[in-house]
Parts: C-alpha cells; sequence; structure tokens
C-alpha cells in the first residue's frame, strides 16, 4: 500500500503520472520526487519494519532503485527518438 514505505509508492505515482501524461520522463520524475519522500515514512511492512526507527532519514531501498530504472529507461527512450 501507498505510504507502507516499500517500492509501491514510488510505482503508484510513476503509474499515475504515465497514464496521465504517456511521458516516461515525466513518469520517472514523479518516481524519483516520491523515491525520495520515503525517507520521512516509518516502514509498516516488509524486514524493514523491525528496525523502524532507524530507517528514518533514508529513502526505501526499492523506491529509489525504481526511480533510478526508470530515470535510465526515459533517457534510453529519448536518445532513441533523436
Amino acid at each position: 500500500e501507498p505510504g507502507d514505505k516499500t517500492m509501491v509508492d514510488a510505482l503508484a505515482p510513476f503509474a499515475a503520472e504515465f497514464a496521465e501524461a504517456g511521458s516516461w520522463a515525466r513518469a520517472a520524475t514523479a518516481a524519483r520526487r516520491a523515491a525520495a519522500g520515503t525517507a520521512s515514512l516509518r516502514p509498516k511492512a516488509g524486514r524493514a519494519r523491525e528496525n523502524a526507527e532507524r530507517g528514518l532519514g533514508t529513502p526505501d531501498a526499492g523506491a529509489l532503485p525504481f526511480a533510478l530504472v526508470a530515470e535510465t529507461i526515459a533517457t534510453a527512450v529519448r536518445s532513441d527518438r533523436e
């Protein structure tokens, strides 16, 4: 669920932006922004939940890589069109 400090916190905004704009670049930006926002969340699911307080200030370990992959694909798509 969004807000649980998981990859879903980056995936959901990515999917919503991509559905609305059809743009990898805009969707990747939304994912990156959302992934960074997970740093202020306490984990509610998965193994990170056991160390919730220690996770504050650190982006989710799945959300950030997802955003990076989305940015890489956005760059490749943009380069492919040029």
